[in-house]
């Protein structure tokens, strides 16, 4: 099947998305989940979640005001492992030893 844009959105998502990625993290509630694929959804570019990821790998250190703790994937499991989970129940959301969220349907928030 040949690349259609229409279908798969643009190739390079452009200046500016990682900003954008992070404004919309940023107003994730204390307490709430959302995921990969609900930040790109709320961007506008459904099947963007992976550039998502990239954009969350790339905040620069811990100094961030971005609560990168509270985006999981879309099977409410934890991608970052036990340092996640451990920010995650600081504010009050319960982590299975598994990693997976609990109650992550309830949790979870999506943007917009």
């Amino acid at each position: 099947m040949p690349y259609d844009p229409d279908l798969h959105g643009p190739r390079v998502l452009g200046p500016g998305f990682n900003e954008r990625v992070f404004e919309i993290v940023r107003s994730v509630p204390r307490g709430r989940v959302t995921t990969f694929g609900d930040v790109a959804e709320a961007l506008g570019w459904k099947r963007a979640a992976r550039q998502v990821g990239r954009a969350m790998a790339a905040l620069p250190g811990t100094d961030s005001d971005v609560p990168w703790q509270r985006v999981v994937l879309s099977s409410g499991s934890v991608p970052c492992g036990p340092r996640q989970a451990k920010l995650l129940r600081a504010e009050g959301v319960a982590v299975r030893a598994s990693g997976q969220v609990a109650r992550f349907r309830e949790l979870r928030w999506r943007p917009g």
